[in-house]
């Protein structure tokens, strides 16, 4: 889908800022691991690795600095995407149809000319499924329930975007791509900032409330710590695609029982 997937160069030159090149920076050079904004899509980001602009102060998502020219995904088949470092269109309103969030005037993004619809570069590497320790988390274009983050105001309009679902005991748990980065941001904020994106299963504050949409006797029923184990690494996964850490993406897809093998 794009050459984020290879060794990236350690720089580059690119035409969004012809001043200077852009050298990658990754948490061994000292780096840290953001967060950043990138001055590309415009959205959050953070490490291991990205590009930037020192002397300037401009960063960029690795898959903002290395994009395919065109892309196509599941979710909109046989509909073709084209990256443009600024929307052909009036961007007023405009918004990415994977989170909701906004399409910025100037940001990058990919458009889709035939159906008018919008993607961010990394929402745009969302995969359609994963699979892990036996359990399939599908991708839908919209989902008929809220998930266990969503606030009675936000709950339908989120309902409208993308989310993941998985089912326990009969029952669908949705993992809505704009509660999951939405959570992650304000997290960040709550402890200042700084963090790195982890694939691991852990107990995470937003994997607990992911799973507050289910009842209280399925959430006591045994077996169900494994399911939230293995929530919490796929939550992590998105997570960490949609803040532009493809490496996380990488090493999932890699690793023993890899997320896209099963």
């Amino acid at each position: 889908m794009t050459r984020l997937f290879e060794d990236p160069p350690a720089a580059i030159s690119h035409p969004a800022h012809p001043e200077h090149d852009l050298n990658l920076v990754t948490t061994s050079t000292g780096a840290g691991a953001g967060p950043f904004r990138c001055d590309g899509c415009m959205q959050p980001g953070e490490g291991p690795s990205w590009y930037r602009c020192e002397p300037c102060n401009y960063d960029l998502h690795t898959c903002c600095a290395l994009p395919s020219p065109t892309l196509e995904h599941a979710m909109f088949k046989g509909r073709t995407f084209v990256f443009h470092h600024e929307h052909p269109s009036p961007a007023c309103g405009r918004f990415c149809d994977a989170c909701g969030d906004d399409v910025v005037a100037g940001g990058f993004a990919y458009h889709c000319r035939d159906r008018d619809l919008d993607l961010h570069p990394c929402c745009a590497l969302l995969e359609p499924s994963f699979v892990h320790d036996g359990r399939a988390f599908e991708l839908r274009r919209d989902a008929s329930g809220r998930c266990g983050m969503c606030s009675r105001a936000d709950g339908r309009r989120r309902r409208k975007f993308w989310s993941y679902v998985v089912y326990e005991d009969g029952k669908a748990v949705y993992l809505h791509v704009a509660c999951l980065k939405d959570a992650h941001a304000r997290r960040g904020r709550s402890i200042g900032g700084g963090r790195q994106i982890l694939v691991e299963a852990n107990n995470s504050p937003i994997t607990e409330g992911v799973l507050q949409s289910l009842p209280r006797s399925t959430r006591r029923s045994g077996g169900f710590d494994k399911f939230r184990r293995i929530v919490g690494v796929v939550v992590s996964v998105i997570i960490a695609v949609i803040f532009g850490n493809p490496l996380a993406l990488v090493s999932a897809v890699a690793g023993p029982g890899g997320l896209l093998r099963g």
